[in-house]
This record gives C-alpha cells, sequence and structure tokens, in this order.
C-alpha cells in the first residue's frame, strides 16, 4: 500500500518532531542564575510580584537589551542623564535606586541570558502541553492513512447506472 520511500520519509519526519527539544542556552544561562540568585534575588523576583523592586518577570520582551544592559550595570547613569524609564522606576519604588552591583560585562550578560530563558520557558509552558503531542502525532499519522487511503480508492472507475 504506502510505498517504502514514503514510509521512510513519514517515519524521518515522525522521528525529528518526536525528538524535538527546546534550544539549550548552555553555560551562560546556569551562569546567570547564580549571579541572579547571589546578587538579584533579594529585591527582585521572576512572577512572584513585587519585593523591593520590580518583578523582571517578561522584563526582556519589554524592555531593549542594551537598555537592561545598562540598567544592570549602570543603574545610576540612567538617573543621572534623565532616562525615562529609570526615573519612572524611581518614581515607583519609593526614590529608592537600583545598587550598582559591579557586574563584568559577561556576567550581566549572563543576568540577560537567564531572563530570557525564563521567558521562553514561561511561553512553551503556556503552549499546548507536553502530554498533549503522542495523541497529536497518532492524529496526524491517522489522517494521512485516511487521506491515503481515499486517494486510492478515488482511482477506481465507477459504473453510475
Amino acid at each position: 500500500m504506502f510505498s517504502l520511500k514514503l514510509k521512510r520519509n513519514l517515519f524521518s519526519f515522525f522521528f525529528i518532531l518526536i525528538c524535538f527539544e527546546p534550544i539549550n542556552h548552555g553555560n551562560a544561562t546556569d551562569i546567570g542564575e547564580q549571579i541572579f540568585q547571589d546578587y538579584c534575588a533579594s529585591c527582585h523576583t521572576i512572577g512572584k510580584g513585587i519585593l523591593v523592586g520590580p518583578d523582571l518577570a517578561g522584563v526582556t520582551s519589554r524592555r531593549e537589551e542594551s537598555w537592561l544592559f545598562r540598567q544592570i550595570k549602570e543603574p545610576n547613569l540612567l538617573i543621572e542623564e534623565k532616562d525615562p524609564i529609570a526615573i519612572q522606576l524611581l518614581q515607583e519604588f519609593d526614590d529608592m535606586p537600583m545598587v550598582e552591583l559591579g557586574l563584568e560585562d559577561a556576567e550581566v550578560k549572563a543576568v540577560i541570558s537567564y531572563l530570557k530563558s525564563i521567558e521562553q520557558q514561561v511561553s512553551v509552558s503556556t503552549g499546548i502541553p507536553s502530554e498533549y503531542f503522542p495523541t497529536i502525532i497518532i492524529s496526524i499519522i491517522i489522517l494521512i492513512g485516511v487521506t491515503l487511503i481515499g486517494l486510492r480508492a478515488g482511482k477506481k472507475k465507477v459504473d453510475v447506472r
């Protein structure tokens, strides 16, 4: 019924689909998580509400990466430059500026990488739950099979009287 080439292609397609995993951001994310826990978690949460400073859930989608870099690396300079976002945050949090942490550029980038990875995990977890994938794959296989049977049956000549 199915040609060997079609079977091989379908098997390859579904094997790749099943084995597909989220991209691993590697070591920078792990380092960023550790830096966040050591330096940031005492004032900020991610998705758990305001602590001393703002909740950082979704911050990498709301702010440009260059601004985040400067805010983490040199928050006082942003205030001195009268950056509107920094001034607004200062006013919202009772004129309590963010503390300069003395982080290196690579450490700041690692923290941003960690914040991005958290957002990706949240967006993935709000998508289709992983336990539905076998059902979806089986449904697709059945649809393809029924379609192929229908196409094959459609080639028969029918004598209509």
